[in-house]
């Protein structure tokens, strides 16, 4: 497993401001689940009850960690109240630590294997999330072209340097992949408010259907369908009960979008997991290549239902 910092590994005077924060010593921590960051991501709870999430990490643990923290910081500061994301607390340096304090998010990660209910109630909330963040009240923001074009042209390098395992339907579509996949990128622009990196641990679903999204470090402006199509290309559906495809028409349905932008996104998720499954390991995200393999084998079966 991905060794995560946590609070025992934190020096005295930044506990110190972390109770501050909480307005009392620290009775219980809890770890949460998911991700590939050496990052802590605990919620911490005080004496006098209240509750608050951290992430800290030094750049010595992973300098890329610290770097998506510091983003996430710099996008909570800004993403409207009114937007399903646990409000941000405080974020601050203290010695080499970078630490982001937010409330805590009600609920629990989706039941994986997903749900029809948990998966149509996120989808909903991402709809919400783009009819009231359109246009995109977050200045600055990448496009979710210029920050996930360059890995969507995976197809690319994997033209330049065939891994051994290529899916001999890949192969055999290899041109026309990279073509689909160069669509895809364009049709991700737009001027709404997108997480960008919507996947099931980052997300958190209440009992009652109530949906909040977590770890804004990706957020960029796009399209409406960017973050439905992304969440839909990481839903494993290998027997077809969730209706992946059905539903990706649906979105774009919804939208006015023809079902063949739809292919094209998802080609060029494809790409980068196909690219991305083959890189040098790196021994502080340790479960990161098993991700990538396990999505590309996932993914490669619903383009090919669309293709």
């Amino acid at each position: 497993m991905t060794h995560r910092l946590t609070w025992t590994d934190f020096p005295d005077p930044l506990r110190a401001r972390l109770e501050e924060l909480l307005g009392g010593a620290v009775v219980s921590t809890q770890s949460c689940r998911g991700g590939f960051s050496s990052s802590s991501a605990e919620i911490l709870r005080s004496q006098a009850g209240r509750r608050l999430f951290v992430k800290a990490v030094r750049e010595r643990d992973n300098p890329g960690s610290m770097a998506l923290n510091r983003s996430e910081a710099a996008a909570l500061a800004t993403i409207p109240a009114s937007a399903p994301v646990p409000p941000l607390v405080a974020a601050f340096d203290y010695e080499d630590w970078f630490v982001l304090v937010t409330e805590v998010a009600p609920g629990a990660l989706p039941a994986e294997p997903w749900t029809v209910a948990q998966l149509d109630q996120v989808l909903a909330a991402l709809d919400e999330l783009q009819a009231a963040a359109t246009p995109c009240p977050v200045p600055g923001l990448r496009s979710v072209a210029e920050s996930l074009g360059p890995d969507m042209l995976g197809f690319d390098r994997v033209a330049e340097d065939p891994p051994t395992d290529l899916d001999p339907w890949i192969a055999e579509r290899l041109d026309a992949l990279r073509e689909a996949a160069r669509r895809g990128i364009g049709a991700l622009d737009g001027d709404t408010l997108c997480h960008s990196d919507v996947r099931a641990d980052n997300i958190l679903v209440t009992e009652h259907g109530e949906v909040s999204l977590v770890d804004w470090a990706w957020a960029s402006r796009g399209s409406r369908i960017a973050d439905a199509l992304q969440l839909l290309a990481s839903v494993p559906d290998p027997d077809g009960t969730l209706g992946v495809n059905d539903r990706v028409d649906a979105v774009l349905d919804r939208h006015g979008l023809p079902r063949q932008v739809g292919t094209d996104v998802l080609v060029g998720i494809l790409a980068f997991f196909v690219d991305a499954a083959r890189w040098p390991h790196d021994p502080s995200l340790p479960l990161l290549g098993e991700h990538r393999r396990r999505f590309r084998d996932s993914l490669v079966a619903v383009v090919r239902e669309r293709w």
